[in-house]
């Protein structure tokens, strides 16, 4: 399994697990308790073999128990320790179980929407890699996960703008800037232009939500026809990636999706 995406895992599993903890009725227990579970979760380890590997602190510590595994968490845990602590929200927080929506997501919602980001954005770049080597099943899981994340923006940003009154247009930035540094220039565009539309949708603002829509997926759309013209016509020897059949069939899964898009956002109006 990819490194990458037990870190994401991990990540993931840290961020309710914060809200766990907040059933524990004492705050200093309460502390000791979150800055514990990030450490163990959220730590980098170092494998020591025939070089240095960097891989997430709990797979490390259970593969190769050492300083260099053990050690990256003490220092997590006590800079968790000083922050949870020295800030009166976080030392203060508390949360029921399960805790609303409102709550978890939309609560100080830039920070968590870029934590969710990076989580995102790590899966992506993990699935990238394992791209070279896991054939149809990571083509399945990349895509979908690269329409997957810009939905859960729409929805993120849609949210944020109706509870919170956030920025429409500058919101959806905090989730899909961390893709900036891990994937194509493809996915944080669509990424950002998803909660873009989310945004505008939550202003009431549903027309040009699907002008936004219709604009997006064509370019999607003409991307795709310009790589299945690349692929009819290069060399023999020179692979793209999804071929002609492949590009072609994308390029009017876009269209329809667009045309879809703008007409159902529309009529909303």
């Amino acid at each position: 399994m990819s490194m990458g995406l037990v870190f994401a895992g991990s990540l993931a599993i840290a961020f309710i697990c914060w809200y766990v903890c907040g059933l524990i009725p004492g705050r200093t227990m309460r502390g000791i308790a979150r800055a514990t579970l990030i450490a163990i979760l959220c730590s980098p380890g170092v494998v020591v073999g025939h070089g240095f590997a960097v891989v997430p602190g709990l797979y490390a510590l259970a593969m190769q128990p050492s300083i260099f595994s053990i050690g990256p968490m003490v220092v997590v845990w006590v800079i968790a320790m000083a922050i949870i602590l020295g800030g009166p929200n976080l030392r203060n927080h508390r949360s029921t179980w399960p805790p609303a929506v409102k709550e978890t997501i939309l609560k100080v919602y830039p920070a968590k929407f870029l934590f969710l980001g990076l989580i995102a954005a790590v899966m992506m770049r993990s699935l990238i890699f394992a791209g070279f080597t896991g054939g149809v099943w990571i083509m399945l899981l990349k895509y979908g996960l690269f329409f997957g994340g810009g939905l859960f923006n729409l929805w993120l940003c849609y949210r944020a703008v109706r509870e919170n009154k956030a920025p429409p247009l500058l919101v959806p930035l905090a989730f899909a800037a961390p893709t900036l540094v891990a994937a194509s220039p493809t996915v944080p565009f669509v990424w950002y232009a998803a909660g873009a539309i989310g945004g505008l949708a939550g202003t009431g603002r549903w027309r040009n939500a699907g002008w936004v829509a219709l604009g997006v997926f064509a370019l999607l759309a003409g991307n795709s026809l310009l790589r299945t013209y690349y692929a009819a016509t290069a060399e023999s020897h020179i692979t793209i990636q999804g071929g002609v059949a492949g590009n072609a069939a994308m390029a009017a899964l876009y269209a329809i999706a667009g045309i879809v898009a703008w007409w159902y956002l529309k009529r909303r109006e």
